[in-house]
């Protein structure tokens, strides 16, 4: 059995639930994929997750966050406030754009160390309350840039498990 055949028969994602990008201007964005594509209506929240590592070092972050449906993909807008985080590097080294695709998954922990086991580098976790969506979120963005340059994010979400 080859490598790639193991790892994806390992990870057996789903489709994409999410589209991240990253964005130098929240409002900016906003404006733009609401009046040139009628995306929306956005939720727009400043987010301090109360656990963060980076690098898988406890750090701080501070983002601001724009999220709007699109059909049953979300887009999710990213602008870097404060501290070290995939998306500050991300718009520093390429600017605004597609920074990665989030999965929505039902066994965050076993995902986790599927990931791992395949040899995927954690770049940057959070676990948190999300008072926006009255529920409690983990999330772990993963080191598959090798090709294609996107990063792949797990996310748990209380709020879908309802």
């Amino acid at each position: 059995m080859n490598r790639a055949y193991e790892i994806r028969s390992k990870l057996k994602l789903g489709p994409p639930a999410q589209i991240g990008v990253v964005v130098a201007d929240m409002d900016k964005a906003v404006e733009y994929y609401s009046s040139i594509f009628g995306l929306g209506p956005f939720t727009v929240y400043e987010f301090v997750p109360e656990k963060h590592w980076f690098m898988e070092e406890p750090s701080y972050i501070k983002v601001l966050i724009g999220k709007a449906m699109w059909g049953n993909i979300e887009l999710e807008l990213i602008r870097p406030v404060e501290g070290r985080s995939v998306h500050k590097d991300y718009l520093m080294t390429h600017g605004e754009g597609l920074q990665h695709l989030g999965f929505n998954v039902p066994n965050y922990d076993e995902m986790f160390e599927q990931f791992r086991e395949a040899g995927f580098i954690p770049l940057m976790r959070a676990e948190s309350y999300v008072d926006a969506y009255k529920g409690f979120l983990k999330a772990c963005s993963f080191d598959t840039q090798a090709v294609g340059g996107i990063i792949f994010e797990i996310i748990w979400k209380s709020w879908l498990m309802r």
